[in-house]
């Protein structure tokens, strides 16, 4: 029987502090560190207890993590790969219109289909008629008709 065996039997068991240090030993000896670090954490926790209550909880062994976040979990699938209707653009992914085939209209999935204005130009600067408000909004600028006196 080996060491993570013996280890999980210990289930709901009592046992004393010469028993574990032998299946400390045991495990040493097969290199279960896992196994090592909690019981010694046990015994150095606990230097005047002679006999142990053991419950052993179940540690999740696998990573827990997303592979992917925001519109890359949509657009890509397990191993990378773009999904259909989707392409990379300027280091992003972006949903490609799709066409019914009924109507011959193409169909936006993100933003409707419409373009937004914001005021700035490809490299970053504001465009002419727009200047920043506050609270860093980009605001168009309406020009006042000076009026004329007779």
């Amino acid at each position: 029987m080996s060491v993570l065996e013996k280890f999980r039997e210990l289930n709901g068991k009592t046992i004393s502090r010469e028993q574990i240090e032998n299946l400390i030993v045991d495990a040493k000896n097969e290199n279960e560190t896992e196994v090592v670090y909690r019981l010694s954490k046990i015994l150095l926790n606990n230097p005047d207890t002679q006999n142990f209550d053991i419950t052993l909880n179940q540690y999740a062994t696998s990573l827990n993590a997303p592979r992917h976040k925001g519109l890359y979990k949509e657009a890509l699938t397990e191993c990378g790969r773009l999904k259909k209707g989707w392409r990379f653009e300027g280091g992003s992914v972006i949903k490609v219109p799709i066409l019914n085939k009924k109507t011959k209209q193409y169909k936006m999935a993100l933003n409707g289909g419409k373009k937004r204005k914001t005021g700035l130009k490809t490299n970053g600067r504001l465009k002419k008629g727009y200047k920043y408000a506050k609270g860093g909004k980009i605001v168009k600028v309406s020009v006042k008709k000076k009026v004329k006196k007779k």
